[in-house]
């Protein structure tokens, strides 16, 4: 009998892992869009300049806690604070851009997938190299971000991610009552992709310097090749509405970490 319940109790741990680690991912075919805003008041989204994405896949999801639970539990990794805001379906937030790479490695060997990342540490930080021909899973690029964000080759031009109607398309200062909300329950955009405004902000793989654009290449850019920040995207929970907009900016410690900062991941098309 002991047997018996060892082996239907060690069932149901598969099962709920499998599950919670399935990455629904959404296919965006690459293209030419036009990245930034001149006309921002955050001089670091401009200028505008054009530029050319290949096609890959994109998690239709932020990743949730219910996900990265998973990945601590499997690895000893410290599971983040939630701040008694909530778990399970909500995205994972209070996790740093190291973490998130951590987890992209770790999900990729899970799915027997080539990992992106080479990870090394001295004494004064860790060190990240992506490989992005890899089949892995890893986190977009600036211009990858911004480009599903505003849909893609089916992009309308909308003020947020999936529409011009704040309510309806994301969780931010005037409706989330102060908590993140459990993904997916807003419209999603032209792609079918959901929360690329609100919920969460979401790491990038690019370091961040304010003047990039005025120097990025206009084929797949991957940021500078020095920085001591990365760059995070989409406003979150507690954002005003002007701050929202697709094109918004910001950077943080790859070691760092902040209570409306979590991730969704991108692989290889």
């Amino acid at each position: 009998m002991k047997k018996f319940l060892l082996s239907v109790a060690l069932f149901l741990t598969g099962a709920i892992f499998l599950n919670a680690q399935i990455m629904d991912m959404v296919p965006v075919e690459g293209g030419t869009f036009y990245m930034g805003n001149d006309y921002a008041t955050s001089k670091d989204e401009g200028p505008e300049h054009k530029v050319a994405v290949s096609s890959f896949a994109i998690g239709k999801h932020e990743v949730t806690f219910e996900q990265f639970d998973v990945f601590c539990a499997s690895t000893g990794w410290k599971k983040p604070d939630d701040a008694q805001l909530g778990r399970g379906k909500k995205p994972v937030m209070n996790v740093s851009w190291e973490s998130a790479v951590m987890y992209c490695n770790w999900i990729s060997k899970i799915d027997g997938l080539d990992r992106c990342y080479t990870i090394s540490r001295d004494s004064l930080a860790t060190v990240v190299i992506c490989n992005f021909d890899a089949n892995g899973y890893r986190l977009p690029t600036e211009a990858e971000w911004e480009f599903a964000a505003k849909g893609g080759n089916k992009a309308k031009g909308y003020a947020y991610s999936g529409g011009n109607v704040a309510d309806e398309v994301m969780w931010y200062a005037s409706n989330s009552k102060g908590v993140p909300h459990e993904v997916g329950n807003k419209k999603p955009n032209e792609l079918g992709i959901y929360d690329m405004s609100g919920n969460v902000r979401e790491w990038c793989w690019d370091l961040y310097t304010k003047d990039y654009y005025k120097k990025s290449p206009e084929d797949n850019p991957t940021g500078p090749e020095k920085g001591i920040r990365r760059v995070f995207r989409g406003g979150g929970w507690s954002f005003q509405e002007n701050k929202m907009r697709i094109t918004a900016r910001g950077a943080m410690g790859s070691n760092k970490s902040y209570g409306s900062i979590g991730f969704r991941v991108v692989k290889k098309q």
